[in-house]
């Protein structure tokens, strides 16, 4: 099946409420006929004593209550309006049948009675009866499948037109504030603290003569005087 884009169905819903139909009594009146053109609303679907006004006024209800989007949906509406022209039928063919079986019922016990109930009405024509009523079911469970596919592709409709959610942005963290730099320490006084555990230290110094000479006293100074004679 044809499944319009989302663009498509978008124009289809702009175009349709630039034309709000005729507005005078006149022709409202005359309009609904435009449905019987074509399709399932020809009037060749008028059937005795039905009336194409009533058919034309029914497709008219539908129309303007679900207000088809695109092909799909007008399937789906034109569906709705069938199977509810053909329940009505049933209703009348239902009043018919009644007068059917009643007559039947009085010809072949007119010796016996002239009164007949609406239980020996329906024993006179059951058959007839359970063949409508399965007719009555089917239209019944047509319409109930096209109006729920209806809802669904409305909501589908109204889904594709809004907008898709921007995917959620994770929060950008606050810049840090710059740190004052700390002053790295050099290795060159560290060096000098730090010995290699297979060296052995330096030995101290040796003192030389200058020294030593400086931090003695001298012994000619100190000479023990001669003893006297």
């Amino acid at each position: 099946m044809f499944q319009s884009t989302p663009k498509q169905a978008a124009a289809s819903r702009a175009n349709s409420q630039k034309s709000t139909g005729p507005r005078t009594t006149a022709g409202k009146a005359a309009s609904r006929f435009n449905a019987l053109k074509h399709g399932i609303y020809a009037v060749h679907q008028i059937m005795f004593d039905e009336k194409a006004e009533d058919l034309a006024e029914l497709a008219a209800e539908y129309h303007e209550h679900h207000r088809p989007a695109d092909a799909d949906q007008r399937l789906l509406v034109d569906t709705l309006v069938h199977n509810e022209w053909r329940l009505r039928r049933m209703r009348r063919v239902e009043a018919n049948l009644w007068n059917r079986a009643y007559g039947m019922f009085l010809a072949k016990n007119i010796e016996v009675t002239l009164k007949c109930t609406s239980g020996d009405a329906f024993a006179a024509d059951s058959a007839n009866f359970e063949r409508l009523q399965r007719v009555v079911n089917s239209c019944e469970r047509v319409y109930h499948r096209a109006h729920k596919e209806l809802q669904v592709a409305r909501a589908h409709g109204l889904r594709s037109q809004d907008p898709e959610p921007c995917p959620a942005t994770a929060p950008t963290a606050a810049p840090e504030s710059p740190q004052p730099e700390q002053p790295k320490p050099t290795s060159a006084p560290s060096a000098s603290f730090r010995q290699n555990s297979q060296t052995p230290p330096p030995a101290p110094p040796q003192p030389t003569a200058a020294t030593a000479s400086a931090g003695q006293p001298s012994t000619a100074n100190f000479a023990p005087n001669p003893p006297n004679k």
